[in-house]
């Protein structure tokens, strides 16, 4: 995936509007930049998808829709994600992570 071309660009347009927020929005630019962090993580260890959904205990389709930002994984499956991809994740949450 090249990129999420279309949130990048909502939120440049957000960045320069005072205007309130869409909270759906929101949430789907969480899980678009935590599943580009996974396929960035990824690609930089030179492991195919196929790879880590093996390793994890996952399907490759399911490790795609994460890398996709289709979808909210469970802690439990982050952790077997990136101990797949011998790696660690370290998440922050709260008003300051969005930075």
């Amino acid at each position: 995936m090249a990129g999420h071309s279309g949130w990048r660009a909502y939120r440049a347009k957000r960045l320069r509007e005072e205007t309130a927020a869409h909270p759906e929005y929101e949430q789907a630019g969480l899980d678009l930049r935590l599943g580009d962090m996974v396929h960035e993580r990824r690609l930089r260890l030179g492991l195919t998808q196929a790879v880590v959904a093996e390793r994890a205990g996952i399907t490759q389709p399911a490790l795609s829709r994460l890398e996709g930002g289709g979808g909210i994984p469970t802690l439990a499956m982050l952790d077997r994600i990136a101990r797949a991809m011998n790696t660690t994740f370290t998440i922050t949450v709260g008003e300051d992570a969005a930075a």
